[in-house]
């Protein structure tokens, strides 16, 4: 996560990730200014260089400020064949039309953009739906051929829709005179001892040397955990968490001011140094594809299959987590019994782990089976999902590195 590969825009460079974002968003105006308009001609220079100076158009950026610069150059290059009176008395003339103009194009580009955005969200929306429909429809079905595989009593093949690996220690198997699935049965009879895990550790924060992509941003602003990065999406955010007050960046900024988009952030219940077995992370879904947006691409099995790797990487190190399932569920309340895959933290025994992987597997709307063994960390991003009232999208990973 260099700052060169991250903070760089052509020969400008950034502190920090959201200089860098106001900078690209500069650069979307500009080059939407040069395709619109002929900055070259002095009347549409004169033009824009009065919008610039009264705030009608603003930039955030050097590269902003230098186009500006570039603007008020040209105006400059053109003064003397613009001090005709003649020309003068014609431009005030037709300044309070063009404004017009402007003001009914940019009125008719808003409705535009609405239209677009409102066609897209319902095809979002109605994809999602039958995508939910048809994992209903397969839970429903596998569950009906568990059924009568039960009342018949004949052992047969059934899709599996997860892989567990089995934790029985050899003294069980030893001292058992049962079959395999006897044996299975011992993995989920009571609270079992806690789970073992390669990734378990016990850091003390004040040992740990802090990576140096972090020092700056963490010297802004001490509540920074991490960095979350998915290609080919705008998922590539600082993560946030502040455990005494756990919805803070709900919709606030990095820098804490307010902000609709929010900030990526981290349940308050978790342990970014030291894994929980789940690790959650919240983040909207923008419209935009800002934030968590870019999360409803996986409901694409194809963009799944090319986008399995996603990159968490803490204060302190780098970690890789490989995707294992895409779910949709509903918000559930207190008075009801459906299960809530954001109350998963800490699994106690194997078998709240177990539970955990039947409920998502589920909730799952991917093709692929649920490849998760009991001894693995998981990171699960959530975000809201209009494919029903209260419905959450939610990744599930496992670490791999």
């Amino acid at each position: 996560m260099s700052n060169d590969k991250k903070f760089t825009i052509g020969g400008f460079s950034f502190d920090n990730y959201y200089e860098y974002r106001a900078a690209q968003e500069d650069v979307q105006k500009i080059e939407y200014i040069n395709k619109e308009l002929d900055v070259r001609d002095p009347e549409v220079a004169v033009r824009l260089y009065n919008d610039l100076r009264d705030g009608v158009i603003t930039f955030n950026s050097p590269i902003g400020q230098q186009f500006a610069e570039h603007v008020a150059d040209i105006v400059a290059h053109n003064s003397e064949s613009m001090l005709d009176d003649r020309q003068l008395i014609k431009e005030a003339e037709t300044q309070a039309k063009s404004q017009r103009t402007i003001g009914l194009v940019f009125v008719s580009l808003a409705v535009l953009i609405f239209g677009v955005y409102a066609a897209v969200e319902f095809k979002d929306v109605y994809k999602t739906r039958q995508i939910a429909k048809m994992a209903e429809q397969k839970q429903a079905t596998l569950e009906a051929m568990e059924e009568e595989q039960t009342k018949r009593g004949v052992e047969e093949y059934i899709e599996p829709t997860i892989t567990i690996t089995p934790i029985v220690s050899a003294d069980d198997v030893e001292n058992s005179q049962v079959n395999n699935e006897e044996v299975a049965d011992i993995r989920y009879n009571g609270a079992q001892s806690m789970l073992e895990s390669p990734w378990n550790t016990a850091y003390n924060a004040e040992d740990l040397t802090m990576l140096a992509e972090f020092t700056e941003l963490y010297r802004q602003n001490s509540d920074l955990v991490g960095w979350l990065e998915i290609v080919d999406t705008d998922i590539n955010y600082p993560v946030m968490q502040t455990p005494s007050d756990p919805d803070f960046y709900l919709r606030r900024d990095f820098n804490g001011a307010d902000d609709t988009n929010g900030t990526l952030y981290v349940d308050y219940r978790c342990d970014v140094i030291n894994s929980t077995t789940n690790t959650i992370i919240y983040g909207h879904d923008m419209k935009s594809g800002k934030m968590f947006g870019g999360l409803k691409r996986y409901l694409d099995k194809d963009f799944l299959e090319k986008h399995k790797n996603i990159t968490f990487t803490t204060i302190y190190e780098e970690r890789e987590y490989e995707i294992v399932a895409v779910g949709l569920s509903k918000v559930g309340y207190n008075d009801d019994d459906s299960y809530k895959y954001y109350d998963f933290i800490d699994a106690a025994d194997e078998k709240e782990y177990k539970e955990f992987i039947d409920n998502i597997s589920s909730l799952k709307v991917s093709e692929k089976n649920v490849d998760i063994s009991m001894t693995d960390k998981v990171l699960t991003l959530s975000t809201c999902n209009s494919y029903t009232e209260d419905g959450r999208l939610f990744v599930v990973a496992k670490r791999i590195k």
